[in-house]
């Protein structure tokens, strides 16, 4: 006999709380939970290793929550966005390049944020722009029912993403979150064209859109490490079509005008960034540029309006020097300007 006390048993459900991926992500994202229990939470989502059917799982439990985005139910839409975390963070190409396609008639529901880490994410544009994304669900209804291109503000339409917002701040850090925008977008689309920072999750992200349903997918990822499609350096894009998969390597030199490669094509403050956005549209803007007519020629491509990556990027020069993707901003900006849009709780 030692004289140690004997052990007392633990009760059920004491301890250090859900242990199990499915229940840990439950209880982080559940409306009760205490900040820093939703630290703790997010930090040990980080141990999981993350695969497409766990992240589809995830990502299943954020959508039972989502708000529906009517407007655009049984419409053939096509989503484009960058997943964020990127090692190299890129100026919003996708957030213009939607402007660029949905001014061919392809109708677009982009689905974005605020940037949690870096300067400005498609939010921080669009309001820089004067558009009421961030606080008015029907402005987006409007816009699309008007113009056939929406973009919804992810926290208006996910209340658990509103939830984790600061903790996600707090931990500063890349997450699991930061691959799940692409895959909460409220209208399931047709066709989606998502950006990754690196290739597996690219790949990871491919899969989890198949399984949700969506039918002609291409994942990217630039060589040097951005989850948009490079001016300069080569990008890999996984094209997963029906039941066809296939990878090619896009080299830029082969498809851009040498100006469309130079100067700079990183971040910016919001309102820089809508200037710079404004030069893109009316037909400058560098490597700028570059970016934005290759993304918007591989959607084009994605959604069946080019025959091939080429013809793409050629149709998407035409929309911009033609005038008719700033046009289409400008209409926006007047939409924005001709009512008092209601308020809707993030």
């Amino acid at each position: 006999m030692t004289g140690r006390p004997p052990r007392r048993p633990r009760r059920a459900g004491a301890g250090r709380g859900p242990t199990r991926a499915p229940e840990v992500f439950a209880r982080l994202i559940a409306p009760g939970t205490p900040d820093p229990e939703r630290l703790t939470l997010l930090r040990r989502t980080r141990r999981y290793r993350l695969t497409a059917g766990r992240l589809h799982q995830w990502a299943e439990m954020l959508r039972r929550e989502m708000l529906p985005f009517p407007a655009a139910a049984g419409h053939r839409t096509l989503e484009l966005c960058g997943s964020g975390g990127a090692a190299l963070p890129s100026f919003n190409v996708s957030t213009v390049s939607a402007l660029v396609v949905a001014s061919a008639g392809v109708p677009v529901v982009k689905h974005g944020n605020r940037s949690s880490r870096g300067l400005t994410g498609s939010t921080d544009l669009l309001e820089a722009w004067g558009l009421p994304v961030a606080r008015s669900r029907a402005f987006g209804e409007a816009s699309y029912r008007r113009y056939r291109i929406a973009f919804l503000h992810a926290p208006l339409y996910h209340p658990a993403m509103g939830r984790v917002a600061a903790t996600r701040r707090r931990i500063g850090q890349r997450t699991v979150f930061n691959l799940m925008g692409p895959l909460l977008t409220p209208v399931r689309p047709a066709y989606q064209l998502v950006g990754a920072p690196d290739r597996a999750s690219a790949r990871l992200l491919v899969e989890c859109l198949r399984r949700r349903g969506v039918g002609w997918v291409v994942g990217l990822t630039s060589d040097e490490g951005s989850d948009e499609i490079a001016p300069r350096g080569s990008t890999t894009l996984l094209w997963a079509l029906g039941d066809r998969r296939s990878s090619a390597t896009l080299h830029p030199e082969a498809l851009l005008e040498p100006s469309e490669r130079r100067g700079p094509w990183g971040p910016l403050p919001p309102k820089t960034a809508a200037r710079a956005a404004d030069a893109v549209l009316a037909g400058g803007g560098g490597a700028r540029r570059g970016a934005v007519v290759l993304t918007a020629g591989a959607a084009l491509l994605l959604a069946g309006r080019a025959a091939s990556l080429e013809a793409g990027v050629a149709r998407a020069r035409e929309l911009i020097d033609s005038g008719r993707a700033e046009d289409l901003r400008r209409r926006l900006q007047e939409l924005a300007l001709g009512s008092d849009w209601q308020e809707d709780a993030a």
